[in-house]
């Protein structure tokens, strides 16, 4: 745990004041020898303890939208982050030379049909054989299949909605077949991964709830659940791949996006609690100054679960008492003091 050093020149001013306030005939001298603080009160609450990481997003389904022809891109219809259809066309191809593999099958296809026409005629007229007509007829057909697949190929078409995560086709731009063009993410759902040391995993369950919240964008969050948790850690980094999933109800998580991930594993309720910044190092271990009869006296604290900027006391502390939380680490035990209430002071 690390202790957090307030330094807040309002606090700090405030103190002046309330000293200055406090200095007349006898009392000033009693006053000047006292060190100013800042104290808050010890209370009883509600402390959740949790578990926070950073992480990225990834669509539920992705795809790669890849070339069919070596052809020449005629024209790009999306751009990275775009929100597309299944179905929708997002890549064609120049259909318009002779050399074209769309000419080229359609020329094929034309020569088939005629020739197939020529033979049902001279079929009909018994100038050739039922065989031969057939052989016609069976070349026309997969000339037939040949272009109707390389005038679909020639209009690259989304296989599902969702949004455009990377775009490599460039136009005018020859391709060679399988070659990736457009990466398209599904995102009603979004899959969330995220690293966990091994200490942390043991933590995690599948299934447990989780807040996802956008590093950048404070209207970008949902909530999720652990999905899967890596049996392993990975030999590189000594961590646990955890993956989440989120339904991604108003599509503000995109694929690619840096998110915060928060995980409740306890609520104690009724804790007794103070801020994070009263606690303070000895060699003794960690311990806070009680504030009684104007001295301050460092105290032995153990510490429990801890929920932002409070932290539960297990034991040392009693709901009612006074802590330190600015000034004390000037202090000693039984050091005399002017105390000065945090919410006189913000």
């Amino acid at each position: 745990m690390r202790v957090q050093h307030v330094s807040s020149a309002a606090m700090l001013m405030a103190l002046t004041f309330a000293l200055a306030g406090c200095q007349s005939g006898n009392q000033a001298q009693n006053t000047i020898a006292r060190i100013p603080v800042v104290t808050a009160p010890v209370v009883r609450e509600d402390i959740s303890r949790t578990l926070s990481f950073s992480g990225s997003v990834e669509g539920i389904r992705q795809a790669t939208v890849s070339a069919r022809l070596a052809e020449t891109i005629a024209r790009v219809h999306v751009r990275k982050g775009d929100a597309v259809r299944a179905g929708q066309v997002v890549v064609s191809f120049d259909q318009s030379g002779p050399a074209t593999s769309v000419r080229q099958a359609q020329a094929v296809y034309e020569d088939a049909k005629k020739t197939l026409e020529k033979y049902d005629r001279l079929f009909a007229a018994g100038a050739v054989s039922e065989l031969e007509r057939d052989a016609r007829r069976t070349a026309y057909e997969v000339a037939k299949a040949d272009f109707e697949a390389a005038r679909d190929a020639a209009n690259v078409l989304a296989p599902l909605t969702g949004i455009v995560t990377d775009v490599r086709a460039r136009a005018g731009r020859q391709t060679t077949p399988g070659e990736a063009l457009v990466e398209i993410a599904a995102i009603d759902t979004v899959r969330v991964l995220i690293d966990a040391t091994v200490y942390e995993a043991r933590a995690l369950a599948k299934g447990m709830p989780m807040r996802i919240q956008s590093q950048l964008d404070s209207a970008a969050y949902a909530a999720g659940w652990v999905d899967q948790i890596a049996s392993s850690a990975d030999p590189d980094t000594r961590m646990l791949r955890v993956e989440a999933l989120a339904p991604n109800l108003e599509g503000r998580l995109l694929p690619g996006m840096f998110i915060t991930v928060g995980l409740e594993l306890e609520r104690i309720a009724g804790a007794v609690a103070v801020p994070r910044e009263a606690l303070v190092y000895r060699e003794s271990g960690l311990g806070a100054f009680v504030v009684r009869d104007s001295l301050a006296h460092y105290t032995p604290v153990t510490v429990g679960a801890e929920s932002g900027t409070r932290v539960q006391i297990t034991n040392g502390l009693t709901p009612g008492e006074t802590v330190v939380v600015l000034g004390q680490h000037s202090l000693q035990d039984q050091s005399p003091v002017n105390p000065v209430p945090q919410t006189a002071v913000r």
